[in-house]
């Protein structure tokens, strides 16, 4: 089966760690079936130059295309699919005259689904759209929501990556029998239990003391707020790591105005962002992972921590209901109350966890039973 997939957000050699989800998910697959990748490149004159390139290039072992399309930057936002599938159509029917694919992957709805739904009527091509957190977003903007609608609706299947944005789906005219909950797998080789004390060392963290860590950007969705507030209700000896990079308008600056008014600045400490071969380590050196997000498709951090044996306190947003057991593995709270935040995280700061235990009670899955999971949605189709 050839299989080409559709994602515009992948790794590059600018950021080797976007998108790095949809690399493994398809570096399962590949191993599998025949995958080519194409991660189209946004391009406006002056303003974004034109890096996209019509040939394939290996991207640790994957053929990846990077084919260019015109958009307009900060403006006529709801035409991006459209001139996503513009910019893309020569470029697709030159490649299906020497490879044709089966069917098209499409890893995002917008503008990725749209676009490719566009395309696909036109070659004759079954497409499959994965359902991840951008479907909502799409749904606070009445155009962007039609077009996905008209795309799902379309889409010989949809793999969502949680139950939450299935049931979105379904409302957006998706029948059930066309739609698979298959949630995000785990590198398990990269992560496991390790001693803590040595992460710690490696990473020149405190040696003594509870810590927390947090790894996501510190955009303010990512709900770090709460959490500096919670902090400073719990034991003094507790601490906060929080692992990324500034994101939508969140900085570190900003986030260390937060802990100073909260009485935690010397408790906070901000890595910054990081190589993802460093990532577990940080799990492994925390007492506990946090993940306190307003929005959150399948959070790929609760994932990494629980295979690292390390319990989490996450919001019920997202796929997080669906992938963490609780109370077993940790606690599931609302977002955006500081509260039940605070407990949640005060009860698992004061029980007994054992790694290989949380691993083995947390069943996470590694990405190559994921692909066999896609690859059974993909044949049904073909």
């Amino acid at each position: 089966m050839k299989i080409l997939s559709f994602s515009y957000c992948f790794p590059n050699q600018n950021n080797p760690s976007w998108g790095v989800f949809v690399y493994q998910r398809l570096a399962a697959l590949a191993q599998l079936e025949e995958v080519n990748v194409c991660a189209p490149t946004p391009w406006f004159p002056v303003v974004t130059p034109n890096v996209g390139c019509d040939e394939a290039q290996l991207w640790q072992a994957l053929n990846v295309y990077r084919p260019s399309f015109f958009y307009f930057p900060g403006v006529l936002k709801n035409s991006d699919a459209y001139f996503y599938a513009r910019g893309l159509k020569n470029w697709l029917r030159k490649l299906c005259q020497v490879w044709r694919p089966d069917v098209l992957d499409v890893h995002f709805v917008w503008p990725d689904g749209v676009g490719v739904g566009l395309l696909a009527k036109k070659m004759g091509i079954p497409y499959v759209i994965t359902l991840r957190g951008k479907i909502y977003e799409c749904l606070q903007v009445p155009s962007q929501t039609r077009q996905c609608a008209n795309a799902l609706q379309g889409a010989a299947a949809v793999i969502s990556v949680s139950s939450k944005m299935a049931d979105e789906a379904r409302k957006l005219g998706v029948a059930p029998e066309r739609l698979h909950v298959i949630t995000n797998g785990v590198d398990k080789e990269r992560f496991f239990p390790k001693n803590k004390k040595e992460c710690r060392s490696l990473l020149g963290l405190p040696e003594d003391g509870r810590l927390m860590v947090t790894v996501a950007h510190l955009g303010h969705r990512k709900g770090h707020h709460e959490v500096l507030h919670a902090l400073s209700h719990l034991p003094k000896d507790v601490k906060l790591v929080i692992v990324g990079g500034a994101a939508q308008g969140g900085t570190p600056e900003k986030l260390q105005e937060v802990a100073r008014s909260v009485g935690v600045a010397d408790r906070l400490i901000l890595s910054g962002r990081q190589p993802f071969e460093k990532i577990p380590l940080y799990y492994n050196a925390a007492n506990v992972s946090v993940l306190a997000s307003y929005r959150e498709g399948c959070p790929n951090a609760v994932l990494e921590s629980l295979a690292s044996g390390t319990p989490v306190v996450a919001t019920d947003v997202g796929a997080v209901p669906d992938i963490l057991p609780a109370p077993e593995v940790g606690r599931v709270v609302p977002a955006e109350q500081v509260e039940p935040l605070k407990q949640a995280l005060s009860e698992v700061l004061e029980s007994e966890w054992n790694a290989d235990d949380v691993v083995q009670m947390s069943k996470v899955r590694d990405w190559q039973r994921v692909a066999e999971e896609v690859r059974e949605v993909f044949r049904r189709i073909v």
